[in-house]
């Protein structure tokens, strides 16, 4: 067992407590049998009482050191204590109210630790079991919200990418369609080169849509990614196909943990800038700085920007349904939303001035 997972198991306070009770009762079984197991007059019988519920203590006990290890959230393992709990309460309410009948009748109880202990400890071992699987219903739930929604946020992105691409391709396929043979041939040759740029840049989306979906939905397997040579590339390919001018400060090397969604956020969050900037006289800024082991990607512009107001909306991490209506159908809504979601699933942050 890792270090790690030996430190979790020891700080987990929803484990810690569930442990705890189980050991509390464990403790109050031995005390009160012990004394009758040491009587010279010995008989089985508190041996079979202690064994009654000292298994389930037991069980208990295990449960509460696989709940430390468990893949279950913080949540999910407070509802699991929280049942654990309230079963062992609920068990114990029912047999001190029966015991409480029987007083009221005149009826002698002889011994009422025992039947106490057993029903508290069983209670607890039942609400412990219906906390695990209420528990897990609810994660595998969750988990299925998040996958249709990964899918679903996915592929409304991938048809924004190609609704760019096609339209780029079509912008420059059009004067090749309808230029005679001696109109502006200087033209033709960066108009076939865009759009090959462009068709190439469509694929290389379709092969890191795989890349973009386990970001969103599972842990990604990283690697080291050369930030400012992506960056460097996605740079020339937005100022060639729009014409817009891009300043880039990039070092040599910047050296990030990430996958190939790396290239998604990049190129969204540059062409964001490039295609919505309505100013007469365009500018766009790009830089990636070193600050020790931290990489920061800035990415300005002189365009309209984003309003106040929907600055805290455009980074809604919630289903394309459950997102404002500017939200849903503003594409520098959907860029901000899908840098924010993939970078907070790496560990990163995004943020908007």
């Amino acid at each position: 067992m890792s270090g790690t997972m030996r430190r979790r198991q020891l700080r987990d306070l929803p484990s810690l407590l569930v442990g705890g009770f189980a050991v509390a009762l464990l403790s109050l079984s031995l005390k009160h049998h012990l004394d009758e197991i040491r009587e010279p007059a010995w008989a089985p019988g508190p041996v079979l009482a202690m064994a009654l519920e000292g298994a389930p203590a037991l069980v208990l006990l295990y449960g509460g050191y696989w709940l430390a290890d468990s893949e279950f959230d913080a949540e999910n393992r407070w509802t699991v204590r929280a049942w654990t709990f309230g079963g062992g309460a609920a068990f114990l309410t029912a047999t001190w109210a029966t015991m409480v009948v029987r007083r009221l009748e005149g009826r002698t109880i002889a011994e009422p630790v025992f039947p106490i202990l057993v029903t508290t400890v069983s209670g607890a071992v039942a609400g412990f079991a219906a906390g695990y699987y209420n528990a897990r219903a609810r994660s595998e739930a969750h988990e299925a919200r998040t996958v249709a929604d990964a899918f679903a946020f996915v592929n409304h992105f991938i048809r924004h990418d190609r609704q760019n691409d096609l339209s780029a391709i079509r912008g420059h396929a059009d004067p090749l369609a309808e230029a005679d043979a001696t109109a502006e041939p200087a033209a033709r040759p960066d108009s076939a080169t865009i759009i090959g740029e462009k068709a190439s840049e469509a694929m290389t989306r379709i092969e890191t849509s795989g890349a973009v979906a386990e970001t969103l939905v599972d842990d990604p397997a990283l690697e080291r990614v050369d930030l400012a040579a992506v960056t460097a590339e996605l740079v020339d390919s937005a100022a060639t196909t729009h014409g817009v001018p891009v300043r880039a400060d990039l070092p040599d090397r910047a050296p990030v943990v990430a996958n190939a969604g790396v290239r998604s956020v990049v190129d969204n969050l540059v062409e964001n800038a490039v295609e919505h900037n309505d100013a007469d006289d365009p500018r766009v800024h790009v830089a990636v700085e070193l600050d020790g082991e931290t990489a920061r990607l800035t990415v300005r512009d002189n365009g309209p920007g984003i309003p106040d107001e929907r600055k805290e909306s455009m980074f809604e991490d919630d289903s394309l349904e459950g997102a404002s209506a500017w939200s849903r159908r503003s594409s520098s809504a959907t860029t901000a939303r899908y840098a924010s979601r993939t970078t907070s699933r790496a560990g990163r942050r995004t943020w908007s001035n």
